[in-house]
């Protein structure tokens, strides 16, 4: 049961990944095809917006399906009550939020194809748009299940139900905090990356090369800034989960290690792509990379948290 949660919980993650920042790279290429007239990259823009627009969706059926797994696992019961403290304060509103940010990311890319948005208000309302569809889920989607995951395993004592004032306590723990600066710098590499991949795939050979290294750097900054957020992530958890992932536990500790070595692989073949040599065979093993990556630090911290 818990390979299947690790699968599910890992595909969950790069889908809200997309979700929660291909709305901003959509904006970037929106910009960029309207300052230096390249109908290409207008297209390739909304394509970018339209793969976030289905990740969400399919982000949440995943997430249904790792709510169901948790559900039928030994740490169900835990969970769910942790999920229905928070229910009143957080949860319903949460859901709101998920829906809202679906509704304006609809909004804009219906805009963005339908009309021609010459007037300066038109393009900024319709580009607000999806900032707040990608903003609101930024703000919460990590927090509030890092919150949640947190009460399940007993790591804060809260009353139920927790309400928003205790909430926003919870918010300033340094667990929340590093893992929110985590989620996001990953939803960047996600989204940069398969910009970047499909900038080769679809330009024209004059706007390719500049369009794609300008994405594949915006995957490779946020990547470099994971060593810190991850060595302050590491150092904010609990003294069993650091113990586990420190020789506690050998499957845990061995998946930590070849994780950061595949995580040092993945900047160095980003690296290549922003800066050096182009081509879509680098473009893929990267993606596959990342991949790897995102699917053994999962399984890294299920393990470490004893499957919460």
């Amino acid at each position: 049961m818990i390979w299947l949660r690790i699968f599910f919980l890992a595909l969950h993650l790069f889908l809200m990944n997309l979700a929660s920042v291909g709305p901003l790279m959509a904006i970037w290429l929106d910009i960029r095809a309207r300052r230096r007239d390249q109908p290409a990259v207008d297209l390739l823009g909304r394509r970018i917006g339209w793969w976030s627009l289905a990740a969400l969706g399919l982000g949440i059926l995943v997430g249904v399906i790792q709510g169901l797994l948790v559900w039928w696992g030994d740490g169900g019961p835990a969970y769910f009550d942790a999920l229905f403290a928070v229910w009143q304060s957080k949860v319903i509103y949460g859901f709101w939020e998920i829906g809202f940010s679906f509704v304006c990311l609809a909004g804009y890319l219906f805009w963005w194809s339908s009309s021609e948005r010459n007037a300066l208000w038109q393009r900024f309302v319709s580009r607000f748009l999806a900032f707040l569809a990608a903003t609101n889920l930024l703000y919460h989607f990590p927090t509030l299940f890092s919150i949640v995951g947190m009460i399940a395993r007993g790591e804060v004592d809260v009353d139920s139900p927790v309400d928003s004032g205790e909430f926003r306590t919870l918010l300033v723990q340094g667990e929340v905090i590093w893992f929110t600066l985590h989620f996001w710098f990953a939803s960047f590499a996600v989204s940069g990356l398969l910009a970047g991949i499909a900038c080769l795939q679809r330009l024209p050979e004059e706007q390719r090369e500049d369009t794609a290294g300008a994405a594949f750097t915006i995957a490779l900054v946020p990547t470099v800034l994971q060593i810190p957020v991850g060595f302050l992530l590491t150092t904010s958890l609990n003294s069993g989960q650091q113990s586990r992932l420190m020789g506690g536990d050998s499957l845990c500790t061995a998946l930590f290690v070849v994780s950061l070595g595949l995580a040092f692989w993945l900047m160095h073949l980003l690296a290549g792509l922003a800066f050096f040599e182009r081509t879509s065979n680098k473009a893929y093993q990267t993606l596959a990379a990342l991949g790897g990556t995102i699917l053994l630090m999962t399984a890294t911290m299920l393990l470490s948290r004893g499957g919460l």
